[in-house]
């Protein structure tokens, strides 16, 4: 088997097979291998799967399951943590492992990487998902920009031309002309510490549009970006006046700030002003991806990038053939920008590959179009399974079963009580599946993962797997069964064509083995790594390949 010299390992979060088979065609691109990519089980929400796949290990192995996951060391049931703040981080990841054998990593962007670990093997590591310090919003003229923190009060006002929103006094002096359908990026105060406004992408972007006619000023908010690494300080200074995007502005659009959506009776131009601030985010990743192979000297390049899963989100549903109300111009805006902007991201990266370098990418999980949204605890509370205190919240004294806020699928049970009652897991299966509505299609299943113990007789193996094409609530004061605004979504494992991932590899490498579907996370960095050559002077093949 013939070793590559290095490796880019680019992660396209949210990218499904399905999804994937209905751009390649648009793609002017060679692609050697296209194989789909088994969600990962129970939860196949982010944190876990991007955890699996760079760990190499599976959610009973590293507990994370789920996005947002019970809190079991706090004394409140209901009680919840978040997966990115509680990973085991004693756990060795690719880059851990390929540092300890003497070799060089470059990062973009990814989550779980402890530079002091790395030590001077990291040359650089962006760190974008730091502390928010403003979200994202929109504004209108006679409102001000504002955010203290930043030292940032722009008034803001329409031109002269009615062409462009002027956004007044920003730091670097005078006043900035947004035109309508541009964006444009206002550097902050150099006075601004490091702690507060990053190392690096001391900016914030502007986009202006006309929603619903009237005219707005999309403000994409604003994270500080920190560096680390040998090469922290060229970082630093390439991208210092650009910003880089990391809010999300899809909840913009989910909450209907940028106009009514297209089932809803809009014409559209909501949609299409999502993919217009979505593309600030797009340029923002990239740029980083780019600058960390032109950067060059590591033999291992990771670099996570995030658009696709927040746009589909929103608007999978409109690609979905099966959708009840197609919209084919709709439909095929998001196809091309969604095409273009992996053909940037693919292009730009093999253009810059050093000679000898292997180049993969793939999602860490797909995502099913939704038409419903199903609230299992408004069903068992219509069993009297379930009770509510005063203020709505659930009543974990009387309940015998719910289904758990962090919505990572977990159904939390008391067997005692369910015993005592006459209670089994399948008369709560039955009493679900009779509750859907007519059309949905599919039922509810139980599916087992790590057994989790809440204390006080609260403990369960099992997930809820909905129906193909609807997401679970977690409020028991819900309508049972609702037609679903989102887009899309991933949460419990299931074997629906839409939930799986895609891997791909655009040049095969002679001598290199064929990948074998089914193909599922823990299996890449084991197989990826093995391919690698090892760094010199290497330490121990078997320490750095040691993963199980």
């Amino acid at each position: 088997m013939s070793l590559a010299k290095g490796l880019l390992w680019l992660l396209v979060d949210g990218l499904s097979h399905t999804l994937w088979q209905q751009l390649a065609p648009m793609l002017p691109l060679r692609v050697d291998c296209a194989l789909p990519l088994e969600p990962l089980a129970p939860n196949c929400q982010t944190p876990p799967s991007l955890f699996s796949i760079w760990s190499g290990l599976d959610a009973s192995a590293h507990g994370l399951t789920g996005y947002e996951i019970p809190d079991a060391g706090a004394a409140d049931p209901l009680a919840v943590a978040d997966a990115f703040s509680r990973w085991p981080r004693a756990t060795q990841m690719v880059w851990d492992r390929w540092a300890a054998a003497g070799g060089r990593v470059r990062t973009s962007a990814v989550p779980f990487v402890q530079p002091q670990r790395l030590a001077g093997a990291l040359l650089s590591h962006t760190e974008v998902y730091a502390r928010l310090v403003s979200p994202p919003a929109v504004l209108a003229p006679g409102e001000v920009l504002s955010v203290p923190a930043l030292q940032l009060h722009c008034p803001l006002s329409v031109s002269s031309d009615d062409a462009a929103i002027v956004v007044h006094g920003v730091p670097t002096g005078g006043d900035l002309r947004v035109p309508f359908g541009g964006t444009c990026h206002v550097a902050l105060s150099p006075a601004l510490p490091v702690a507060l406004a990053g190392d690096t992408n001391r900016a914030v972007a502007v986009h202006a549009q006309r929603v619903e006619g009237q005219p707005r000023l999309c403000f994409l908010g604003f994270q500080p970006v920190f560096v680390h690494g040998r090469d922290a300080a060229l970082r630093r200074l390439a991208l210092r006046h650009r910003a880089c995007s990391v809010g999300n502005p899809a909840k913009l659009h989910a909450s209907g700030a940028l106009g009514r959506h297209v089932d809803q009776g809009g014409d559209g131009s909501a949609e299409l002003l999502l993919l217009d601030l979505l593309e600030v985010m797009h340029r923002s990743f990239l740029d980083d991806i780019l600058w960390n192979l032109r950067a060059g000297g590591a033999e291992v390049a990771v670099a996570y990038y995030p658009v696709i899963d927040l746009l589909s989100h929103q608007l999978l549903r409109h690609l979905d053939p099966a959708a009840a109300a197609p919209q084919p111009a709709l439909a095929s805006a998001i196809r091309a920008r969604m095409a273009r902007w992996l053909f940037e991201l693919f292009d730009g990266c093999q253009a810059l590959l050093p000679p000898g370098w292997r180049f993969i990418a793939h999602s860490d999980h797909g995502m099913q179009p939704l038409s419903h949204d199903l609230a299992p605890n408004r069903c068992f509370a219509s069993q009297g399974w379930l009770a509510t205190q005063d203020d709505g919240r659930i009543d974990t004294q009387r309940s015998m079963m719910f289904y758990h806020p962090a919505e990572n699928g977990w159904l939390a049970l008391h067997p005692q009580r369910m015993a005592a009652a006459g209670v089994t897991t399948p008369a709560l299966l039955d009493a679900l599946n009779d509750a859907l509505p007519p059309g949905l299609s599919g039922a509810f299943r139980l599916i087992e993962g790590p057994v989790l113990d809440l204390g006080d007789g609260w403990t369960s193996p099992w997930y809820l797997q909905p129906p193909t094409a609807a997401r679970l609530l977690k409020s028991p004061h819900l309508p049972f069964a609702a037609a679903s605004r989102k887009g899309g979504d991933h949460t419990c494992w299931s074997d629906a064509p839409w939930l799986k991932g895609v891997f791909l590899e655009p040049t095969l490498q002679p001598g290199a083995p064929a990948w074998q579907a089914p193909l599922t996370l823990i299996q890449l960095a084991p197989a990826l790594m093995a391919g690698l050559a090892q760094p010199a002077p290497a330490r121990a093949l078997s320490e750095a390949h040691a993963w199980h």
